[in-house]
Protein backbone atom coordinates (compact mmCIF):
# COMPACT_ATOMS: atom_id res chain seq x y z
CA UNK A 1 0.00 0.00 0.00
CA UNK A 2 1.50 3.33 -0.81
CA UNK A 3 2.17 5.88 1.93
CA UNK A 4 4.06 8.30 3.39
CA UNK A 5 7.49 6.62 4.37
CA UNK A 6 9.78 8.85 7.15
CA UNK A 7 7.54 11.78 6.40
CA UNK A 8 9.86 12.25 3.42
CA UNK A 9 7.63 11.51 0.33
CA UNK A 10 4.30 13.59 -0.67
CA UNK A 11 1.08 12.23 -0.58
CA UNK A 12 -1.46 13.55 -3.06
CA UNK A 13 -5.05 13.40 -3.22
CA UNK A 14 -7.66 15.45 -5.53
CA UNK A 15 -11.02 15.77 -4.35
CA UNK A 16 -13.72 16.20 -7.60
CA UNK A 17 -17.14 17.01 -6.85
CA UNK A 18 -20.04 19.55 -7.65
CA UNK A 19 -20.32 22.90 -5.94
CA UNK A 20 -22.88 22.47 -3.10
CA UNK A 21 -21.32 19.28 -1.87
CA UNK A 22 -18.98 20.18 0.62
CA UNK A 23 -15.98 19.42 -1.63
CA UNK A 24 -13.89 22.57 -0.68
CA UNK A 25 -14.92 22.27 3.24
CA UNK A 26 -13.36 18.64 2.62
CA UNK A 27 -10.12 19.62 1.58
CA UNK A 28 -9.51 22.12 4.59
CA UNK A 29 -10.67 20.14 7.33
CA UNK A 30 -7.98 17.40 5.42
CA UNK A 31 -5.38 19.97 5.71
CA UNK A 32 -6.33 21.00 9.09
CA UNK A 33 -6.01 17.82 10.33
CA UNK A 34 -2.54 17.30 8.31
CA UNK A 35 -1.35 20.56 10.36
CA UNK A 36 -2.31 19.32 13.79
CA UNK A 37 -0.38 15.73 12.96
CA UNK A 38 2.63 18.35 12.74
CA UNK A 39 2.70 17.56 8.56
CA UNK A 40 3.71 20.05 6.03
CA UNK A 41 0.13 20.77 3.27
CA UNK A 42 -0.68 22.49 -0.03
CA UNK A 43 -4.21 22.73 -1.16
CA UNK A 44 -5.16 23.86 -3.71
CA UNK A 45 -8.80 24.96 -5.75
CA UNK A 46 -10.14 25.08 -9.08
CA UNK A 47 -13.97 25.70 -9.52
CA UNK A 48 -16.05 27.08 -11.62
CA UNK A 49 -19.87 27.92 -11.08
CA UNK A 50 -19.57 26.31 -7.61
CA UNK A 51 -22.48 27.80 -6.88
CA UNK A 52 -24.86 26.59 -9.49
CA UNK A 53 -23.95 22.71 -9.26
CA UNK A 54 -20.17 23.19 -11.75
CA UNK A 55 -17.34 21.12 -11.75
CA UNK A 56 -15.49 21.59 -8.57
CA UNK A 57 -11.96 19.97 -8.06
CA UNK A 58 -9.19 20.28 -5.09
CA UNK A 59 -6.08 19.20 -4.51
CA UNK A 60 -4.21 18.33 -1.01
CA UNK A 61 -0.83 17.42 -1.30
CA UNK A 62 1.34 15.78 2.45
CA UNK A 63 4.56 15.79 2.82
CA UNK A 64 7.51 17.65 3.76
CA UNK A 65 8.42 17.93 -0.14
CA UNK A 66 4.74 19.37 -0.81
CA UNK A 67 6.20 22.47 -2.31
CA UNK A 68 2.94 23.59 -4.28
CA UNK A 69 -0.81 22.63 -4.63
CA UNK A 70 -0.72 21.20 -8.16
CA UNK A 71 -1.11 17.49 -8.93
CA UNK A 72 -0.07 16.69 -11.97
CA UNK A 73 -1.51 13.51 -13.97
CA UNK A 74 -0.38 10.26 -13.15
CA UNK A 75 0.96 10.97 -9.59
CA UNK A 76 -2.44 11.31 -7.35
CA UNK A 77 -2.51 8.54 -4.45
CA UNK A 78 -6.28 9.00 -4.10
CA UNK A 79 -8.89 10.51 -6.59
CA UNK A 80 -12.11 10.99 -4.36
CA UNK A 81 -15.29 11.35 -6.32
CA UNK A 82 -18.64 12.96 -4.89
CA UNK A 83 -20.14 11.80 -7.80
CA UNK A 84 -19.76 9.27 -10.51
CA UNK A 85 -19.06 11.65 -13.70
CA UNK A 86 -16.67 14.03 -11.60
CA UNK A 87 -15.15 11.00 -10.43
CA UNK A 88 -14.23 10.10 -14.01
CA UNK A 89 -13.35 13.51 -15.16
CA UNK A 90 -10.63 13.47 -12.59
CA UNK A 91 -9.87 9.68 -12.82
CA UNK A 92 -6.70 10.91 -15.06
CA UNK A 93 -5.04 12.40 -12.07
CA UNK A 94 -4.01 8.90 -10.68
CA UNK A 95 -1.00 6.63 -10.14
CA UNK A 96 -1.12 3.21 -11.91
CA UNK A 97 -1.29 2.06 -7.87
CA UNK A 98 -3.53 5.19 -6.60
CA UNK A 99 -6.68 4.40 -5.14
CA UNK A 100 -10.21 5.82 -6.14
CA UNK A 101 -13.19 6.02 -3.55
CA UNK A 102 -15.97 6.91 -5.04
CA UNK A 103 -19.81 7.94 -3.92
CA UNK A 104 -21.81 5.86 -6.07
CA UNK A 105 -24.75 8.48 -5.78
CA UNK A 106 -25.47 10.35 -8.96
CA UNK A 107 -25.94 13.59 -8.87
CA UNK A 108 -26.74 15.19 -12.98
CA UNK A 109 -25.71 18.15 -14.16
CA UNK A 110 -27.72 20.66 -14.95
CA UNK A 111 -27.20 19.49 -18.96
CA UNK A 112 -28.77 16.16 -18.24
CA UNK A 113 -31.62 17.86 -16.45
CA UNK A 114 -32.76 20.17 -18.96
CA UNK A 115 -32.13 17.07 -21.69
CA UNK A 116 -29.25 18.48 -23.27
CA UNK A 117 -26.71 16.03 -22.74
CA UNK A 118 -26.93 11.88 -21.84
CA UNK A 119 -25.67 10.54 -18.58
CA UNK A 120 -23.59 7.61 -18.99
CA UNK A 121 -24.50 4.41 -18.08
CA UNK A 122 -22.74 2.74 -14.52
CA UNK A 123 -20.95 0.22 -16.93
CA UNK A 124 -19.46 2.94 -19.27
CA UNK A 125 -18.32 4.98 -16.17
CA UNK A 126 -16.67 2.19 -14.05
CA UNK A 127 -15.30 0.70 -17.30
CA UNK A 128 -13.54 3.87 -18.21
CA UNK A 129 -12.31 4.44 -14.58
CA UNK A 130 -10.99 1.25 -14.85
CA UNK A 131 -8.65 1.87 -17.56
CA UNK A 132 -6.58 3.80 -15.07
CA UNK A 133 -7.24 1.61 -11.92
CA UNK A 134 -8.39 -1.52 -10.68
CA UNK A 135 -8.30 -0.46 -7.26
CA UNK A 136 -11.38 1.31 -6.89
CA UNK A 137 -13.57 1.18 -3.78
CA UNK A 138 -17.48 2.82 -4.49
CA UNK A 139 -20.77 3.06 -1.95
CA UNK A 140 -23.37 5.46 -1.67
CA UNK A 141 -21.85 8.00 0.84
CA UNK A 142 -25.20 10.31 0.52
CA UNK A 143 -27.19 7.13 1.95
CA UNK A 144 -24.46 6.59 4.63
CA UNK A 145 -24.46 9.95 5.64
CA UNK A 146 -28.46 10.16 5.62
CA UNK A 147 -28.37 6.99 7.87
CA UNK A 148 -25.55 9.15 10.11
CA UNK A 149 -28.30 12.33 10.54
CA UNK A 150 -27.88 14.65 7.55
CA UNK A 151 -27.38 14.39 4.12
CA UNK A 152 -25.12 17.32 4.40
CA UNK A 153 -22.44 15.64 6.62
CA UNK A 154 -21.75 13.71 2.89
CA UNK A 155 -18.62 15.09 2.92
CA UNK A 156 -17.98 13.85 6.33
CA UNK A 157 -18.45 9.95 5.11
CA UNK A 158 -16.06 10.63 3.01
CA UNK A 159 -13.27 12.38 4.90
CA UNK A 160 -13.71 9.27 7.37
CA UNK A 161 -13.06 7.17 4.26
CA UNK A 162 -9.64 8.88 3.21
CA UNK A 163 -8.38 8.55 6.84
CA UNK A 164 -9.63 4.67 7.05
CA UNK A 165 -7.78 3.86 3.83
CA UNK A 166 -4.29 4.80 5.34
CA UNK A 167 -3.22 6.13 2.54
CA UNK A 168 -2.44 9.98 4.76
CA UNK A 169 -0.01 9.92 7.74
CA UNK A 170 -3.31 11.20 9.51
CA UNK A 171 -4.13 10.02 12.84
CA UNK A 172 -7.79 9.01 13.59
CA UNK A 173 -7.84 10.78 16.43
CA UNK A 174 -6.51 13.76 15.26
CA UNK A 175 -9.04 14.07 11.85
CA UNK A 176 -11.92 13.43 14.92
CA UNK A 177 -10.99 16.43 16.56
CA UNK A 178 -11.05 19.10 13.58
CA UNK A 179 -14.29 17.06 12.89
CA UNK A 180 -15.39 18.07 16.19
CA UNK A 181 -13.64 21.73 16.06
CA UNK A 182 -15.03 22.67 12.20
CA UNK A 183 -19.04 22.74 13.33
CA UNK A 184 -20.86 23.90 15.63
CA UNK A 185 -21.91 21.58 18.59
CA UNK A 186 -25.20 20.84 17.69
CA UNK A 187 -24.19 19.00 14.51
CA UNK A 188 -20.52 17.45 16.24
CA UNK A 189 -22.35 14.53 16.69
CA UNK A 190 -24.05 13.62 13.88
CA UNK A 191 -20.49 14.69 11.50
CA UNK A 192 -18.11 12.22 14.04
CA UNK A 193 -20.91 9.38 13.57
CA UNK A 194 -20.72 10.12 9.89
CA UNK A 195 -16.96 10.24 9.90
CA UNK A 196 -16.98 6.68 11.60
CA UNK A 197 -19.77 5.33 9.19
CA UNK A 198 -17.32 6.15 6.28
CA UNK A 199 -14.17 5.19 7.97
CA UNK A 200 -15.70 1.87 8.63
CA UNK A 201 -16.88 1.45 4.90
CA UNK A 202 -13.71 1.90 3.50
CA UNK A 203 -11.72 -0.18 6.41
CA UNK A 204 -14.47 -3.21 5.43
CA UNK A 205 -13.44 -2.84 1.69
CA UNK A 206 -9.85 -2.99 1.98
CA UNK A 207 -10.42 -6.47 4.20
CA UNK A 208 -11.74 -8.05 0.89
Amino acid sequence: MVGITNNTDVINIAIAGVGGQGVLTLAEILAKAALLDSHNVRVGEIHGMAQRGGHVVCTVRIGEKAKGPIVDSGTAHLVIGFEPVETLREIHLIRKDGIAIMNSHVQYPVAVSMGKAEYPSEDEIRNAIRKFTNSIHEFDAMKVAKEAGSSRSMNIVMFGAIIGSKITPIRKESAIQVVREAFPSRFEEINVSAFEAGFAMITQFMKE
